[in-house]
């Protein structure tokens, strides 16, 4: 996968969901832990930390699929993620 690839679906998924993530509460020292883990060039747990977000969010879609296959899907719904 190209870089211009990684690069669109990232703008694309921030352009949708960018509110949604925004609200999302870290714990305290998490940005300068990232940032500490950038300047140092760790980026083993940096991709680390994506993989496990990524998983994290199949394993939570799976389950809300699941949970709801038999139910109608809510008019303006946002489509699924893909990858």
């Amino acid at each position: 996968m190209s870089k211009e690839i990684i690069e669109a679906f990232l703008n694309e998924m921030k352009g949708r969901y960018e509110q949604q993530i925004d609200a999302v509460a870290l714990p305290d020292g998490t940005l300068e832990y990232v940032a500490e883990l950038a300047e140092s060039g760790d980026t083993g747990t940096l991709l680390f930390m994506l993989k496990l977000g990524y998983l994290m969010g199949l394993q939570t879609g799976f389950a809300a699929a699941q949970s709801g296959a038999d139910g109608p899907i809510p008019p303006n719904a946002p489509g699924p993620l893909q990858a």
